[in-house]
């Protein structure tokens, strides 16, 4: 027997249906920075190098220099990417930079996407004094129809982060069959905006860290381990035909960080091009990229 609802039951549920036609929602333009920046501000000083790291076309706004592996590839965002500032493109399984030279950096939603989430993690902890690194749990994969697109599910324990190999049944959760995400991207309210957007702890697994965190693997039988290729220079070719349009004090910021490929050696600026005269390394610059490798 269907159970007969209350008068204030009957109430709530007729607000809630004109709240969901009539109000907008609040939380579509919103970006992970608008909830990161209240976990990291008693973390990051004023003048600290903060190095956003898959900066993509939403950057935080505190970083000083940008970093992107697929800087034309859209397909893991929604939009072009964003170059106000100084963009390394590298891999971040290879970071060019010289070590601890970064105050704070801040890797989000990158490391569910590499081949070797422990290279990169130990790139991250040798580059920086301190970071935050942010990916998607499993549940928010399988509810928003992301898990398509990543390579492992995550999960944050004491501080330790854990990489599992999705499986094939586990990658078939397809963003455009999503019914979760189609409410999310409404432009009228709905109850799961609201419910999503108080639970990112949940809905993400992170780790706030300083010195260094720990980083476990777990891959499927006879994974693939795909192992970083020697550096090559990327040919002029294959580059976009701009000048260098990195001001002085971004230039200077970027000759106390960068480094050659091994992490080793001090990158200095000449004639467009970040160089190492004794090992032959150059880093050709477009407006204001920094390239160094490049995927695809």
């Amino acid at each position: 027997m269907k159970k007969k609802l209350t008068a204030k039951q009957i109430f709530f549920g007729i607000r809630q249906r004109i709240l969901s036609i009539t109000t907008f929602n609040p939380y579509r333009n919103l970006t992970a920075w608008d909830y990161q920046k209240g976990l990291i501000k008693e973390t990051v000083r004023s003048d600290d190098i903060v190095l956003d790291i898959g900066s993509g076309n939403n950057p935080i706004e505190r970083a000083n220099v940008l970093a992107d592996f697929s800087p034309d590839d859209n397909f893991h965002r929604s939009g072009n990417i964003k170059e106000d500032r100084p963009v390394i493109v590298c891999s971040v399984e290879r970071i060019p930079i010289l070590t601890k030279t970064i105050d704070f950096a801040l890797c989000s939603h990158v490391l569910e996407h590499v081949n070797n989430p422990k290279n990169a993690c130990c790139e991250l902890q040798r580059i920086a004094h301190k970071g935050y690194l942010e990916t998607p749990a499993y549940g928010k994969d399988i509810l928003v129809g992301t898990g398509y697109m990543h390579k492992w599910q995550v999960v944050s324990f004491e501080n330790i982060l854990y990489f599992f190999e999705y499986s094939d049944r586990e990658r078939e959760a397809f963003f455009e069959s999503s019914p979760v995400i189609k409410l999310w991207w409404r432009k009228r309210f709905h109850p799961w905006q609201k419910y999503f957007w108080e639970r990112q702890d949940l809905f993400n697994a992170w780790v706030l860290w300083e010195d260094k965190f720990k980083c476990i693997e777990h891959r499927r039988k006879n994974s693939e381990i795909k192992k970083l290729s020697e550096w090559k220079r990327i040919p002029d070719s294959q580059l976009p035909s701009v000048n260098s349009s990195l001001t002085e004090n971004e230039i200077k910021l970027l000759e106390k960080i960068l480094a050659t490929p091994d992490g080793k050696y001090s990158m200095l600026f000449n004639r467009g091009n970040f160089i190492h005269e004794a090992s032959n390394t150059v880093y050709p610059v477009r407006g204001k990229r920094v390239y160094v490798e490049m995927g695809i």
